[in-house]
């Protein structure tokens, strides 16, 4: 049995008594004439009609308590606002008798009868479901004398549904706008924000601040959501109880799957899928969607170029499709599973199907990951910069007697991929040291830093050399500020600056790795690789492009003799990770930037750190060696997000979020629209880790951020959300910025369904 009400309240809702609906009054005068036809049955079962008669008006005073109980939560974000006091026919949202009311929903002793509720404040079952527990009596009144003569009592109980996860709200963000869609409980889906694309599914193009339906068919309703995130944000898809899929928006491409293409498509169309088979899950890419079907295979629409579709063909001249084609991964047998796809992901960013830009990666059951698409950083790790529409097998990863890939992340030109000894591998671009893997660094003139011969001899000086990704060039930057070759596996050299000296001229050199201030080195905004101790910069004299010149020690004003690049990582390479802090457990990456929760529950993270998003209480372009994301004393960390889009430089986007053991929320970087939720805002962004203000007593489970807004999931079930709030993205109707998390209205629509 479901309730629908409205009840619209003035702006002191908490101050003002709580109007029963007069459907509720007009069913007790209905009741009134039972009263009369009762008094000429039989005696026998005229008790039994009166007793029923009796219950039926206490159950209706039960069912008028779920109606206060439900406008009292709906106009408080559907959080109770009662709970010393419970809600009463006479009382307001807090419980608080007012004056002038009655306690009775029904009081007529001309009727014989009364009727009243009392509502006990929502209790908690798992997953932050909310139970409503109402006792409700009637009253036989003796016309007489206005005695009770007898009292029946009933007990109604009701179930407010919450979000468990991220599947039942999605957040849609691109550079045009943002939406978000929502799944209520019985499977409705509406959807607000921006709608240039028609991704709303509401039959318009326009964008809306109140959420309206996504337009399934009839009978059908949703059970999962999906959009792009982060700079792609042009549809969204509901998967339904059955199986179907529907999608939205951008169809210029025919990423739709219907067969059609259309520049943007305002009703939800059918996604067709092989006769038989359903919808497991949806990676939607830039102008292309994958679809992990029930039968293991994976089947891809859309924009064709760059190999992105992945199903075997010739790239030049390739013809977009909007009817699906199935990915040429290893034909499906269950006794093999590595030619099984893991359909699920068991965190807010993709952990086992990563798309971004023009790139898919797969994690399979067996283990082995497979990436197809644009390769134009060699980040398909094949060794490479050629683009494949066929996918190739990354690392050997799930091979026989190899550990098992685990969870894969990517942030649109660099995949890391977690292994089950809690390793990580990576590839690809490298331009400010996301990688954190060995990898050559280079001059202006193209030439590469280079140990000659790879040799294991101490002394031996650094020279620059004609680029080649070879075990020779590739500069490994340990936590501690050393910079090492490795030239086999029981050799370490380090890049020492000889003799410590501080002049001009004095050469680089490998020696024996000992931890002296000759061999600290930090790369600053500028590009250059400077000795702190003597606050010099390694050389390319004269900024030479002959092979076999030696580097040497110089002052960091000579200009472009001594600022180098990062270079990209063409075939997997084993990330460098602090050490005494366990394993790897989770990964969290956006463009140029990486973060690592070990198992100690600490983070660490490589790369763009100009808004501070790498937590370490500084701002710096560069990050080739690993920086610790800054917690309170005592406290860890258990999960996490990092965001960064826009240019490297971009000081307004780009946050790291900490949620901790106590369930409290730290982050850092941007909040130029009040993203970090710490009740201010800041043209400068912000480097050391704040505490998110959410209300006493909230406590969080993940977070999801971009684009200047944050969201977050708590263990009650709500989702509070913060930060730009341009298209209504925040969830309460309007478009003003707030640094302040709340629960908003359209963002939690849980309704209650009665039991």
């Amino acid at each position: 049995m479901k309730t629908n009400h409205t009840h619209r309240r003035s702006k002191g809702v908490f101050e003002k008594a709580f109007a029963l609906p007069t459907v509720l009054i007009a069913s007790t005068v209905m009741l009134a004439v039972l009263t009369v036809t009762l008094a000429s049955v039989q005696s026998g079962v005229g008790v039994a009609l009166e007793n029923s008669h009796y219950t039926r008006y206490a159950k209706s005073a039960a069912q008028s308590g779920i109606v206060m109980a439900k406008a009292c939560l709906k106009a408080n974000n559907y959080i109770p606002s009662w709970s010393t006091n419970p809600l009463r026919p006479n009382t307001n949202c807090a419980g608080v008798v007012q004056s002038g009311l009655s306690a009775y929903v029904h009081d007529d002793v001309a009727d014989g009868v009364r009727s009243t509720f009392t509502v006990s404040a929502p209790t908690t079952l798992a997953n932050g479901v909310q139970k409503l527990s109402v006792a409700s009596t009637s009253e036989r009144i003796r016309q007489s004398s206005g005695e009770v003569v007898r009292t029946y009592m009933e007990s109604s109980f009701a179930t407010i549904s919450a979000q468990t996860t991220f599947t039942s709200v999605a957040f849609g963000y691109s550079a045009s706008g943002a939406f978000f869609g929502v799944i209520d409980a019985q499977g409705k889906v509406t959807a607000a924000g921006y709608n240039g694309n028609g991704q709303l599914g509401n039959g318009t193009t326009s964008n809306t601040l109140t959420p309206s339906p996504f337009q399934l068919p009839a009978g059908l309703t949703a059970t999962q959501l999906y959009t792009n995130f982060l700079s792609v944000g042009y549809n969204l898809f509901a998967i339904t109880s059955d199986g179907q899929l529907y999608g939205s928006g951008a169809n210029g491409s025919g990423q739709l799957g219907n067969g059609a293409v259309a520049g943007a498509q305002s009703t939800p169309v059918r996604f067709q899928l092989p006769a038989g088979v359903s919808a497991k899950f949806v990676a939607p890419g830039l102008g292309f969607t994958h679809v992990i079907g029930s039968d293991n295979n994976i089947y891809a629409v859309g924009a064709c170029e760059y190999g992105t579709l992945g199903y075997a063909y010739t790239i030049t001249g390739c013809t977009d499709q909007s009817t699906y084609k199935r990915v040429a991964l290893p034909a499906v047998n269950v006794s093999d599973l590595n030619t099984l796809p893991v359909a699920s992901s068991d965190y807010v960013q993709a952990t086992n199907i990563a798309t971004d830009r023009w790139n898919t990666y797969v994690r399979m059951q067996g283990g082995k990951v497979y990436g197809w698409g644009v390769n134009d950083r060699g980040q398909l790790g094949n060794g490479t910069y050629v683009n494949s529409s066929t996918p190739i097998q990354f690392t050997t990863l799930g091979n026989s007697g190899q550990p098992k890939a685990t969870q894969v992340a990517y942030d649109g030109e660099s995949p890391w991929v977690l292994d089950s000894n809690g390793d990580v591998w990576t590839a690809g671009y490298n331009t400010v040291g996301q990688l954190g893997a060995p990898a050559p660094v280079s001059t202006p003139a193209g030439k590469c830093i280079d140990n000659f011969n790879n040799s294991t001899a101490q002394g031996m000086s650094l020279q620059i050399w004609d680029c080649n990704n070879t075990v020779a060039q590739k500069l490994e930057w340990a936590e501690d500020g050393s910079i090492i070759f490795r030239p086999n596996t029981s050799t370490s050299l380090c890049v020492d600056n000889a003799n410590g000296s501080t002049s001009n001229g004095n050469p680089i050199r490998l020696w024996v790795c000992n931890g002296s201030i000759a061999q600290k080195w930090t790369m600053n905004n500028a590009g250059q690789i400077v000795n702190a101790a003597v606050g010099k910069c390694i050389d390319n004299p004269g900024n030479t492009a002959t092979s076999g010149t030696a580097l040497q020690l110089y002052d960091c004003s000579a200009g472009a003799s001594t600022v180098w690049s990062l270079n990209n990582l063409l075939t997997p390479g084993k990330v460098i990770l602090p050490a005494g802090h366990g394993k790897v457990a989770r990964i969290s990456t956006d463009y140029a930037s990486v973060s690592f929760l070990m198992t100690d529950g600490t983070i660490w993270g490589y790369g763009a750190n100009m808004t501070g998003q790498m937590g370490n209480g500084v701002l710096n372009i560069y990050n080739p060696k690993i920086q610790q994301f800054i917690l309170p004393a005592g406290r860890t960390a258990t999960n996490f997000y990092t965001t960064k889009t826009g240019d490297i430089t971009d000081i307004y986007y780009g946050n790291t979020f900490a949620v901790l053991d106590d369930g409290s929320v730290y982050g850092s970087g941007a909040n130029s629209f009040g993203q970090l939720g710490n009740s201010s805002t800041s043209a400068v962004p912000i480097s050391t880790p704040v505490k998110m203000t959410l209300p006493t007593g909230v406590r969080a489970q993940t977070v999801q951020a971009g684009y200047g807004t944050t969201m977050v999931l708590t263990d009650q079930g709500r989702i509070y959300t913060v930060g730009s709030n341009t298209y209504g993205q925040l969830g309460d109707g309007t478009t003003n910025n707030s640094s302040t998390p709340q629960a908003r209205q359209y963002i939690n629509n849980r309704p209650i369904v009665l039991y």
